[in-house]
């Protein structure tokens, strides 16, 4: 597999805009080796063929691209060393007689489609609950729960003049007709 040294023309461009320049493997090796010469980077683009046939790239590159090209090689290195005693396995791949696939077999506990349902059945099963009630007692469930600021028992009562226990009365056996009428 052939390997291509490619270096700047101008070493002082600092890889902004750069013309590149193809050298030989003895060239590459007297630039690294050169004491005088000023520090240089290079990163190495191993081949994009899985039987290497496009050979390898070598290519001069500015210190910060250098720098994150080591960090990422050091990276994967890492990642291999420690997947020494994995495997991978695709869930795709695990097929189930009746034509599942395994990532089907997953279970999402961020979701919970039954209460999704149900939260998105409230509203109208509201609705009908409330159009149940009397206008009275409509209006009193509204005013203790349903709007934007609900109001409490001793507000009801100043704003209808009917006495508190009176209120608590009728509060109470509106959610009773409420709860049946969920239950049932």
């Amino acid at each position: 597999m052939k390997t291509t040294y490619l270096v700047w023309k101008d070493p002082a461009c600092g890889g902004k805009n750069p013309d590149w320049q193809e050298i030989s493997g003895q060239e590459f090796l007297a630039l690294v080796r050169a004491v005088d010469s000023p520090k240089r980077h290079f990163i190495k683009l191993d081949s994009s063929e899985l039987d290497g046939a496009d050979g390898a790239v070598v290519m001069e590159a500015s210190e910060t691209v250098y720098a994150e090209w080591k960090r990422e090689k050091n990276h994967r290195a890492y990642l291999r060393s420690v997947a020494k005693d994995t495997s991978v396995v695709s869930y795709h791949a695990l097929e189930g007689e009746d034509g599942t696939f395994g990532e089907e077999l997953l279970v999402d506990t961020s979701l919970d489609i039954e209460q999704d349902f149900i939260r998105s059945q409230e509203p109208e099963l509201l609705r009908t609950a409330l159009s149940r009630l009397s206008e009275d007692e409509r209006q009193m469930i509204e005013y203790l729960y349903l709007s934007a600021n609900p109001g409490t028992v001793r507000g009801y009562e100043e704003m209808t003049g009917i006495p508190k226990s009176t209120v608590n009365r009728r509060q109470q056996a509106v959610l009773a007709k409420l709860k049946n009428f969920f239950d049932g």
